[in-house]
């Protein structure tokens, strides 16, 4: 039964291969180069400082109202009149400190490539986007996505899956920025979180993406799938394409996150359910209604102690509890008086690449481009070559 699936496994890939080169439909020059990313959101000051040259632009005039050679220590907080920069007051609402480029600015003690746009929200807070270079970015999301002691192959596929789900995400209608620097798009640290070996892989596949039809897909990823990966309709209305359906993994047996175990207090999650406004009395019972074809939750079904039953989605439990907190939604629930045992397998959602997977398949000797066209079948990679 191995064998066949093994026989199975290399012909999706093979299969996979074929798709990826079949050509490129889209000019590398269309790819975007930048990327906004929000480093800080809704703060009340910011701590700055610049090594190196800058200046400062108004982003409503586009005019040059600042500049100099370097800042040390400073806040950026907000006046009626303005933003306070140290201590200088720009009348404007919205300004961009461009650095040149071997200069750092360094925001809340974190330095950063690229340009940094403050932001006055509607409610006299301070964003802060960090405007930059789509490679650069991409070098500063790897060493929290995988560990930079992988294997090459699978830092590169990480790399690949990292550039094209932060394309797919540019643009966003009526937002300031593209992406966060959190687990809500991509774990990024900007200079300090650059790599040697993380680096090369960005290097290595510059300006390669995954797309299907010609479109950029939302390359999901997450860290153990643990037997088999989601398909990506089951949680978000997103489109049933072939590359985001999910697919069976052999490959990450040996993750950390395979199995796992938390015990919670019924109390605990009534008082969860409460805070994110369902209206739950004690719970006497938990649960599963239905699971989908990956055996992840569809279903729970949550009974108070009046007969009353609460049907919610797996993936809203989840959400609710805490995604670090209740690590996937393959799970087994089993109740003890008070408590609730969850024993489970595997962590994140489970759409897309499976990262323990990758390092599974790199260490079986696959390249990134076999890894990634198993992920995402019927993908096709686009870019330079």
């Amino acid at each position: 039964m191995r064998r066949n699936l093994f026989i199975a496994l290399i012909s999706t890939i093979a299969l996979g291969i074929v798709a990826a080169v079949a050509g490129i439909d889209r000019a590398p020059s269309q790819l975007p180069e930048q990327v906004r990313v929000a480093i800080v959101r809704d703060s009340r000051e910011v701590d700055l400082a610049i090594h190196g040259k800058y200046r400062i632009r108004n982003l409503d005039t586009e005019g040059i109202i600042g500049h100099g050679s370097y800042l040390i220590d400073s806040k950026v907080r907000l006046l009626n009149r303005g933003i306070l920069v140290g201590m200088d007051l720009y009348p404007v609402k919205r300004l961009r400190i461009e650095a040149t480029r071997d200069a750092s600015i360094i925001i809340d003690e974190r330095p950063f490539r690229g340009d940094a746009t403050f932001i006055r929200t509607a409610d006299n807070h301070i964003t802060v986007v960090n405007d930059i270079n789509v490679e650069d970015y991409i070098k500063g999301v790897l060493f929290h996505e995988v560990s930079h002691y992988w294997p090459m192959e699978a830092l590169k596929a990480q790399a690949v899956a990292a550039r094209t789900y932060a394309l797919y995400s540019i643009n966003p209608v009526g937002k300031p920025y593209d992406v966060t620097n959190d687990i809500y798009s991509q774990v990024y640290g900007g200079r300090d979180s650059e790599r040697y070996r993380t680096d090369l892989a960005v290097d290595y596949t510059r300006g390669q993406v995954l797309t299907y039809n010609n479109q950029i897909i939302p390359a999901y990823f997450h860290a153990t799938c643990a037997g088999m990966t989601e398909d990506a309709r089951e949680l978000w209305n997103v489109a049933d394409i072939p590359p985001l359906r999910g697919v069976p993994c052999p490959f990450c047996q040996f993750s950390p996150h395979y199995h796992w175990k938390k015990n919670f207090q019924l109390k605990e999650i009534q008082e969860a359910l409460n805070l994110h406004g369902f209206k739950v009395g004690e719970i006497s019972d938990i649960s599963i209604i239905d699971r989908d074809r990956s055996e992840r939750i569809d279903h729970l079904k949550i009974t108070q102690k009046d007969g009353q039953p609460l049907i919610i989605r797996g993936k809203d439990f989840r959400d609710l509890m805490g995604p670090n907190v209740l690590m996937s939604n393959n799970y087994q629930v089993t109740m003890k008086g008070y408590y609730v045992d969850i024993v489970g397998k595997g962590w994140g959602h489970g759409v897309g690449m499976c990262q323990w997977g990758a390092y599974g398949m790199a260490k079986q000797q696959f390249n990134y481009k076999q890894i990634l066209a198993y992920y995402y079948p019927e993908s096709v990679f686009d870019g330079l070559s």
